[in-house]
């Protein structure tokens, strides 16, 4: 992909009332970044909004994000919201693409942060946010699942990120039906999925991996099935004895 200077890429997070189709959004966060000679830089503070979802925020939802409904009622619409983050954006990324895309609904290229985590740092004891903050050093002041708290972690990561992978990684990482030929991250990162063990391919089917890797698991099993199935029997020869009888 090629990406003209000043472009802009736009790190993102929403608060939602829970998980799709039914639920919305109601609260956005944003962190700009724009791509100078010398390399990409964030424009600004992190951004925030509050969005009315149209309908109750469940108490279960409040008690994660603490967003209740008189916090949201003055808030923008759900569909401004969305054409909000993707308005002059080259673009975008949030730290769980698989979700937040549900809700932000563009169609510009998207980074996961989370998934380009996994790659870097796969000793890492987990890839959440606030996991990633403490391991990486990162500071931000804030509370944990508010949107543009949120959001400023994940460009921390970004900044970290980019010593080590450019954007186009980035991206081939972050598309979730990408199909990959060895295994990108954790404790087999690098092997031929026809080198990873039974075991470890059957845990990759019932993780939340992106798709493409659950993909290349399911391939590698499917192989191994079908060539036990084609393998000839083989029977032991007969002696002298057994002919006789």
């Amino acid at each position: 992909m090629d990406i003209a200077p000043l472009s802009i890429f736009r790190l993102c997070d929403t608060e939602t009332t829970g998980f799709p189709p039914r639920a919305e959004i109601c609260e956005i966060g944003w962190v700009d970044f724009v791509l100078y000679p010398d390399g990409w830089k964030i424009e600004g503070e992190h951004q925030s909004r509050f969005v009315n979802p149209g309908h109750p925020i469940p108490a279960k939802c409040t008690e994660i994000h603490g967003i209740s409904d008189d916090m949201v009622v003055n808030g923008m619409d759900p569909n401004d919201a969305r054409a909000l983050l993707s308005r002059g954006a080259t673009i975008l990324g949030a730290h769980n693409v698989a979700f937040d895309k549900q809700f932000v609904r563009s169609p510009l290229p998207w980074i996961c942060t989370l998934e380009c985590a996994r790659h870097v740092w796969p000793q890492a004891p987990n890839h959440k946010n606030e996991t990633l903050k403490s391991y990486l050093g990162i500071e931000v002041e804030g509370e944990a699942h508010r949107a543009g708290y949120d959001a400023a972690v994940s460009a921390g990561i970004f900044l970290q990120l980019i010593k080590h992978l450019t954007i186009e990684e980035m991206l081939g990482l972050s598309d979730p039906g990408t199909v990959p030929l060895k295994m990108p991250f954790g404790e087999h990162r690098g092997k031929r999925f026809a080198e990873i063990p039974d075991g470890y391919l059957s845990w990759i089917l019932r993780s939340d991996l992106r798709k493409g890797v659950k993909t290349a698991a399911q391939n590698e099993i499917n192989r191994r099935t079908a060539a036990k199935a084609s393998a000839p029997t083989v029977r032991p020869r007969s002696s002298s004895w057994d002919r006789d009888f």
